[in-house]
């Protein structure tokens, strides 16, 4: 697993007076990931002065994740930095539970 990040746009609101957020996407099974079941590469913003994080959402859903950011009614998308791993785990099963299930020919 491969997380990169960069800055948040100037045009997205930041959470707080000296803060700097940056958007982190995901790349890659985390640990205890199922074999052979999707793994697409997640989004989410963070900041480490606050603590906190938007809960992750798939790279082409990325706007997504802004709306959680900025949106107070989306506060309950926020998460503690400390839990994104459970989160990230439920976010990937539940792709993997809506996605089609293809058998494998012998």
């Amino acid at each position: 697993m491969r997380q990169t990040s960069r800055p948040l746009p100037a045009s997205v609101p930041s959470c707080g007076h000296g803060h700097r957020p940056h958007i982190v996407t995901t790349s890659g099974a985390p640990t205890g990931h199922r074999l052979g079941t999707a793994c697409p590469d997640l989004v989410h913003i963070e900041c480490h002065r606050c603590g906190i994080a938007t809960r992750p959402v798939p790279y082409d859903r990325a706007a997504l994740a802004e709306l959680r950011w900025t949106d107070p009614t989306l506060a309950h998308y926020r998460i503690p930095i400390s839990h994104l791993a459970r989160h990230r785990g439920e976010v990937l099963a539940e792709l993997a539970s809506t996605a089609p299930s293809t058998s494998i020919a012998a």
